[in-house]
C-alpha cells in the first residue's frame, strides 16, 4: 500500500532500499502516480507559494528551528527540499487542503483531524481509517510488518485488513480493542472517559483495560452490537446498535 505518509518520507529521505524499489515501480505502473507524487514534492519544493495559516505557520516555524542541528548528512541533490526540516527523529508534515497533520515521532506516527469533517487514509497495513472531526490516531512506523496498535482519543470507524498472525488493537483510554479482521466504530471523546465501540461486521473483544491480561475482563461483541464501557461507574454494557446496517 503506497500511502501519502510513505511518499513523504521517500521525499524526505527517510524509506529504506527496499522501499525506494517499491515506490519506484509504483511511479512508473501509472502516470496518475507520478502527479500525486508531483504534488506532493511541490508541497516540499522551495518554490511553493500556498497559503498558511498563522498556527501552521508558527508551528512550520518552531519546528525548523528545533531540527536545524540534525539533518542527515546526505541529501539527493536532484531533490529541492527543504533540509533543514528532513530529520528522522521528528518530522511534521502539514497536508495542506486536507485538514490533517502528520507528526513524526521517534518510533510512531501520529495524525491529528483539525477540520470539521471526517477524513480517511489508510494505515501501513493497508486498514482505512476514517477519523472524526478533532480526533487524534497514533501508530508505530512499523506497522506494516510489526505489531499493529494505535491509540486513539476521539472518534474513528476502522475497516481492518484481516491477519491471522497479527491482531489489530485500539487503545483508548482505560480500554482496549482487539480484532483479527472486522470493521468497527470507537468513540472516546476528551470531555469523557466512557468508551463505545460499534460493530459493522466481523468480532470484537472489548477490555476494560488498557493492559489486555487474562485477568482483564473482556466483552464479546458481534456485528449490530454495541459495548459501552464506563470507568467511573466501573461497568461495561452490551446493547443492540439502533444504527446499524449490514455491511457486505
Amino acid at each position: 500500500m503506497i500511502t501519502d505518509e510513505l511518499l513523504f518520507r521517500f521525499i524526505s529521505g527517510l524509506t529504506e532500499a527496499k522501499e525506494n524499489q517499491v515506490i519506484e515501480q509504483w511511479l512508473k505502473s501509472d502516470s496518475a502516480h507520478q502527479i500525486r507524487f508531483d504534488t506532493l514534492v511541490k508541497f516540499w519544493s522551495d518554490d511553493w507559494s500556498g497559503d498558511l495559516s498563522g498556527e501552521i505557520e508558527s508551528r512550520w516555524s518552531e519546528l525548523e528551528i528545533r531540527l536545524n542541528h540534525s539533518i542527515p548528512a546526505k541529501q539527493p541533490e536532484s531533490r529541492k527540499i527543504r533540509t533543514s526540516v528532513m530529520a528522522a527523529a521528528a518530522v511534521i508534515l502539514i497536508l495542506l487542503g486536507t485538514g490533517m497533520i502528520l507528526l513524526f515521532q521517534g518510533q510512531s506516527t501520529t495524525i491529528r483531524n483539525r477540520e470539521l469533517a471526517t477524513k480517511t487514509f489508510f494505515l501501513p497495513d493497508g486498514t482505512e481509517v476514517n477519523l472524526g472531526p478533532g480526533s487524534k490516531l497514533s501508530y508505530p512506523r512499523n506497522m506494516a510488518e510489526g505489531p499493529r496498535i494505535v491509540s486513539l482519543t476521539g472518534e474513528a470507524y476502522f475497516e481492518v485488513v484481516a491477519d491471522p498472525m497479527r491482531t489489530f488493537t485500539v487503545k483508548t483510554g482505560l480500554a482496549s480493542i482487539d480484532v483479527a479482521g472486522t470493521k468497527f466504530v470507537v468513540n472516546a471523546p476528551r470531555r469523557s472517559d466512557e468508551v463505545e465501540v460499534s460493530v459493522r461486521a466481523g468480532k470484537v473483544l472489548f477490555y476494560n483495560s488498557s493492559v489486555m491480561t487474562r485477568n482483564a475482563f473482556r466483552m464479546g461483541l458481534d456485528a449490530g452490537e454495541k459495548g459501552i464501557y464506563s470507568p467511573t461507574r466501573n461497568q461495561m454494557d452490551k446493547v443492540r446498535d439502533p444504527s446499524y446496517q449490514s455491511v457486505p
